[in-house]
Parts: structure tokens; sequence; C-alpha cells
């Protein structure tokens, strides 16, 4: 609840301060990267080091693709955000409640993509330590996955719950199935991610390169960048730049029409047009008007008196309205992983 107010409000206020009538869906997910990964730093690394982040995010991003059960890519980025030199955004298609093996096998895989890409580029010798934190997620996912959820135990027809008190009373020969169990599923998974990354090694090298470009991919630009159409990048910015105004155009132009009829309606009476919006002479005797009195409008009541001429002196209260603008509600919800 914290995290979701903090967000909302460091968007609004970014609005605010550029005048905007609305919250785009750009400013929110700034304010949640900020507020989730971290503020933004300055890419501190060199040209070498950029492009091995590049290779690391891209190797993520590939096997996320192409693993069966793996969230969609939201985004990559190789700018530095807390303690991360590059970060791999996914979405889940919809709320999930549980995971099947096969979706937990994909997290581990992708966990696993970022040192396959460095050492297929680089070789073993130069894998950087920027891995530490995929492989410290993917042993917890692993270790879970045998001790608490029964999965990866080959050799037990009915495996059993193993809390961090109970695997340290296990005998030594248990604790060396369930370390063998938790390890075999890790080279597994390493073995599929790298067996991707051989096969689609071309887009790795074109992903990588666009990401020392731009710095920051979008799903639809790492489309592009697979395809062999990063150059298509920079005229697919300027052209959601461009529709980003226009909207915001209409948007602006809507709520001054909005404020301008309130306005109008809640104004008291102005007078008839032809005298020019000055409010209308008074109608008592002597006042100098030459409109016909009421006297001389109405009907004769049936005592043979006037009406009532009080009818037409009412006025319309004047009203001063101070209009308020309405606060938008707005959820996000994104997936990281490092």
């Amino acid at each position: 609840g914290a995290d979701l107010f903090n967000i909302i409000n460091i968007a609004a206020v970014k609005s605010s301060a550029e005048g905007r009538p609305d919250i785009p869906m750009e400013y929110l997910e700034q304010a949640f990267d900020r507020v989730i990964v971290g503020l933004e730093r300055r890419n501190p690394m060199s040209e070498e080091e950029k492009r091995m982040t590049a290779y690391h995010e891209g190797g993520h991003t590939l096997v996320s693709l192409y693993t069966k059960g793996a969230d969609p890519v939201h985004k990559a980025t190789i700018m530095p955000r807390g303690n991360a030199l590059g970060i791999t955004w996914q979405i889940p298609p919809a709320e999930r409640y549980s995971e099947r093996l096969f979706e937990l096998q994909a997290r581990l895989d992708l966990l696993m993509g970022g040192k396959a890409a460095e050492e297929l580029i680089y070789g073993a010798d130069n894998v950087t330590a920027g891995c530490m934190s995929d492989l410290q997620q993917a042993t917890q996912i692993a270790r879970k996955m045998v001790m608490q959820c029964g999965m990866g135990v080959d050799d037990s027809p009915v495996p059993m719950f193993i809390d961090g008190q109970s695997y340290g009373a296990l005998s030594d020969e248990q604790r060396r199935k369930v370390d063998a169990a938790v390890q075999k599923l890790l080279n597994d998974a390493y073995a599929r991610a790298s067996t991707i990354l051989k096969n689609k090694k071309m887009q790795l090298h074109r992903i990588a390169e666009n990401l020392v470009n731009y710095e920051t991919l979008s799903n639809e630009e790492i489309d592009l960048a697979i395809n062999g159409k990063g150059h298509e990048i920079s005229r697919l910015r300027e052209q959601q730049k461009k529709e980003r105004e226009k909207k915001q155009q209409q948007l602006a132009t809507a709520a001054a029409n909005i404020t301008s009829a309130i306005t109008q309606a809640l104004s008291p009476a102005s007078g008839t047009p032809d005298q020019g919006g000055k409010p209308p002479p008074s109608s008592a005797p002597g006042g100098g008007s030459d409109r016909q009195q009421p006297s001389e409008i109405l009907p004769e009541s049936s005592d043979g008196g006037s009406g009532n001429a009080d009818a037409l002196d009412e006025s319309a209260p004047h009203l001063h309205p101070s209009p308020s603008t309405p606060t938008p509600s707005v959820a996000a919800h994104l997936n990281e992983s490092t």
C-alpha cells in the first residue's frame, strides 16, 4: 500500500509540475522503477563494461522470449538503478496464484541466461560477477522446489517437506540427495539457456548492439532489434512522441472546454446581448428605466388589483465556484529480474 501510494504520488507531482491534466502511464512506470528498483544513476561504466552488460541483459531477454512458461519481457536496460548495473523487466499476462513445474523451470532458465550469454561471447574465464544476484535467486528457487514442493527428486516416490530446521536434522546421505537434486535443476536450466543462446547468437548480437546504442529497449523495440530492424527504433520513438504530444493537447483542450462550460453554467445572468453584458436597469419607479412596469404587463387579479409584480424581480444568486481537479486512481504492476 505504501509503495503504491508513493508511486502514484511521484507520478502525480511530475504531471502537476508540467501542467498536465492527466497522469500518463509513462510517468507511472518511471515512478515504479524509482520506488521498487531504485533511482537511475549516471552510467559509470566504460564502453566495454556497457557492452558486457548489454550481452548479459540480452541473454535474459532472449531466453525469456524462447522459453515456454516464461513471462513476457516488458523492457531491458543497461542504465544502473540501485545496486544493479542492468535490469530486465517482465510482466505476467495475468494474476498468478500458483506456479507449475515448467513455469518454475522457466524462471531458472531466465536467471541463467545472463551468465550463459557472457560465457558464450567472452569465454568461461571472462564471466563477470554481475551474475551473483541471478545465481542467488536461482538457488533459492531450486531449493524451494526440492525441499518444499517435492520437485526435482527422481528417486523418491513420495518427496518430503523440508524446512530450514529440518534440513539440519537430516542425515548426511539425505542432505547429499537434496543438494544433488538442487544442483541438477540448476545445471539443467543453465544447459537449456546455453542451447537457446547458441541457436540465437545473431539475435543476441543485435539486442546487445541496440542496448549499447539506446540503453533502454521496450518490448516493441526488442522485437525490432532481434529482427534486424534496429534502425527503425528512432523512427518509432519519434512517432510515439508525436502521438503523446497530440494526446496531451487533446486532453488539455477538453479540460479547458469543460472548465469553461462549468463556469458559464454557474455564472449569474449577465443581461441581454444588446446590453453588452451589463446588468438590467432597475424596474422600480423613478429608476430611469424605459422597461414596462409590471403593472402594465401582468393581468389584473380577480379583485381588480394588479398582479404580484415582485414575481418578476427575482434575481439569481451570485456563485463563485472553485473548480477542483479529480484525483485519478491507477495501479501499476511489474515484475523485475536482474
